[in-house]
């Protein structure tokens, strides 16, 4: 080959740096429930005045100098599984983190259970590994246990915040309620009503008291924030900074004065949404009697205006973490990735998707479609528009490298390294689906996205439907697209979601959001009974009928021969046997096959004591004749 064709192929392979191992500054701001078009970056020419336009200049800046993916995803369309599949790399299916934690602060759950311990390193661990200074804001909902799930037990160095899912965001609001009851026979517990906390412990209770209006919490974060950078700029080492507002999430509260400041700024704001059918033709508008839609109109206006000056805040501190990085000159080799945690809530919660279908907590893309962006001016020189599918998944493999981590071998990521590609626009994830998974009341909802196509398939008899990933308002399929019958790209979709599903199929909850009345009213549907002892016999996981694909559903004879009850326990586990057997052997192991204990079974009914165990999940294995199963057991 003649030495110029060698130089220019040389030429063409670094045109785009490798960027693993570089070591930028690396911040991850962490938007919640922010409504797909509720920033400017991500506004499409047909969003209307009527939906309210909340201008967003700090993001669209650093947006529009970066790459604006358009077609990003998070792996669950909820706060706790979305957050523990972006720290773990895995689909909190796999994990049992299907659900939210329980809204307690002095529960002993976090995410991921100790028993996964494939999966249990979160990606700041291994970032903190290579030297850098790492810390955590704001809004962490993955665990509140000491010494196990909190920040600094998950490789951050310094954590200021909250644990919980939520906050007010004026201290008079959480704080003064949370010492009043201290002490007395009915203390806090509520994650929204107890102090801020610094590393491990809560922050002194006149820190924020002596103002003469309340700090706002979004506007405490960045103070924060600002002051770490300030304290790590001179540092050699790099910093990771994880900032994950609670910002737009409710409560809807902003200070008054903003409120003003922003309906002065926005002088058409308010007579624009309160006369738009997007509200006054709304379903909640129009489910209520004619007499009461004025008064409902009213609400929908005012949530609208608060929740829009939410997110002016936090564009306008955003800004200041910007302006602070300038200052220290740090911010060209600061990569920021900015997204929501998922889907805007529409009407009642202030948030607008368009041009996507539904809302947080949606299997449709307004539940997981959220804005995304990546803004590093040393790598990234020439702003872009990335159009690929990309998933908040790969997060962990993307910023370990940059770190020049190493990712453990035993670790199953789901996530891939994307910054590369991206640069180069160049397809990061080809043919390889992202998929969403929400358990409801007695079946999934489910979505399957690859690039150019994505199905959904709601209610327990519902049809998968087939869509264009890039056409919104969506439009559904049907015929045949490019001589393909639309069956044909439906089924083999939904081969790779069965495919996927394979792999975490036994995989039951380790919690669910609340444990009210007598159990969460899916837990009878996961477990065969709640907490009342009420028995029935269990669908979930049900992945076979959600992809129909007969190899995910209970393949081993003697699983219809006995129940397992209560699971999960804190005392004991108790098998019940439904038919009589010539040899019976049960074992307890660990996750890992290590085994615990031998028990000597009753052909009828045999208890397993299960309150020296150390909480997590167990494996119970079951060897009846010829018959061999395989049982989960979680203890409390």
């Amino acid at each position: 080959m003649p030495l110029t064709c060698i130089i220019l192929l040389l030429v063409i392979g670094n045109l785009y740096s490798q960027t693993a191992g570089t070591r930028p500054n690396i911040i991850v701001i962490l938007a919640d429930d922010l409504g797909y078009a509720d920033v400017g970056f991500n506004r499409d020419v047909g969003f209307s005045d009527g939906y309210g336009i909340i201008p967003t200049p700090e993001l669209d800046n650093l947006a529009n100098n970066g790459i604006i993916c358009t077609n990003a995803h998070v792996a669950h369309p909820f706060c706790g599984p979305s957050r523990a599949a972006i720290m773990t790399g895995v689909y909190p299916h796999r994990i049992g983190a299907q659900y939210n934690l329980p809204n307690n602060i002095t529960t002993t759950l976090g995410v991921p259970d100790e028993s996964y311990v494939n999966e249990s390193v979160f990606f700041p661990e291994l970032i903190d590994d290579t030297g850098y200074n790492t810390a955590a804001y704001g809004k962490w909902h993955l665990g509140f246990e000491a010494g196990k799930f909190q920040p600094l037990d998950k490789g951050f160095d310094y954590f200021f915040g909250f644990l919980g899912g939520g906050k007010n965001y004026f201290e008079s609001k959480y704080e003064d309620l949370f010492y009043n009851r201290q002490g007395g026979s009915n203390p806090v517990t509520n994650e929204y009503q107890d102090p801020l906390q610094r590393d491990r412990s809560y922050i002194d209770r006149n820190q924020y008291s002596n103002h003469e209006e309340d700090d706002y919490l979004t506007d405490i974060l960045t103070d924060d924030v600002i002051n770490y950078i300030d304290e790590k700029a001179a540092d050699t080492h790099p910093f990771l900074i994880y900032l994950a507002y609670n910002a737009p999430h409710t409560p809807l509260q902003a200070p008054a004065n903003e409120i003003a400041a922003f309906l002065a700024a926005n002088p058409n704001f308010e007579d624009a949404i309160r006369a738009d059918d997007y509200i006054t033709q709304s379903r909640p508008v129009l489910k209520e009697n004619e007499a009461d839609r004025p008064a409902k109109i009213e609400e929908l206006v005012q949530a609208r205006i608060t929740y829009a000056t939410m997110v002016a805040n936090m564009d306008k501190n955003i800004g200041r973490v910007v302006d602070k990085l300038e200052e220290k000159n740090e911010l060209d080799n600061t990569v920021i990735i900015f997204f929501s945690d998922n889907g805007g809530y529409t009407y009642s919660k202030g948030a607008v998707n368009y041009p996507l279908a539904a809302l947080k907590g949606s299997v449709d893309e307004g539940g997981h479609k959220v804005p995304f962006f990546v803004h590093w001016p040393n790598k990234i020189t020439t702003p872009n528009t990335y159009k690929y599918q990309i998933s908040s998944l790969d997060l962990y493999p993307t910023l370990v490298n940059l770190a020049g981590g190493t990712i453990p071998a035993s670790k199953t990521i789901d996530g891939v390294d994307f910054m590369d590609k991206m640069i180069a626009n160049e397809d990061a994830r080809p043919n390889q689906a992202l998929f969403v998974l929400r358990p409801q009341n007695g079946f999934h909802n489910a979505a399957i996205i690859s690039h150019p196509y994505r199905i959904v398939r709601k209610g327990g008899n519902g049809a998968w439907k087939l869509y264009h990933a890039d056409v919104n308002p969506e439009v559904q399929l049907t015929g045949n697209i490019d001589g393909k019958p639309v069956s044909q790209i439906i089924a083999e979709l939904e081969q790779q979601g069965a495919d996927w599903a394979r792999n975490f199929k036994d995989v039951k909850p380790a919690w669910f959001d609340h444990e009210r009345g007598n159990g969460h009213p899916h837990r009878i549907l996961w477990y065969g009974e709640d907490n009342a002892g009420n028995t029935a016999t269990p669908v979930f996981p049900g992945y076979n009928s959600t992809y129909h694909d007969s190899s995910l559903g209970l393949q081993d004879v003697i699983k219809d021969l006995y129940k397992i009850y209560p699971n999960p326990s804190q005392e004991n586990f108790n098998i019940q046997f439904n038919s009589n057997f010539n040899k019976l052997e049960i074992e307890l192991l660990t996750t890992t096959g290590k085994l615990i204990k031998k028990i000597n079974p009753n052909l009828v009914e045999t208890k397993i004591h299960a309150q020296n165990l150390k909480a997590g999940m167990y494996l119970l294995r079951i060897k009846s004749d010829n018959n061999l199963s395989i049982e989960k057991v979680i203890k409390l």
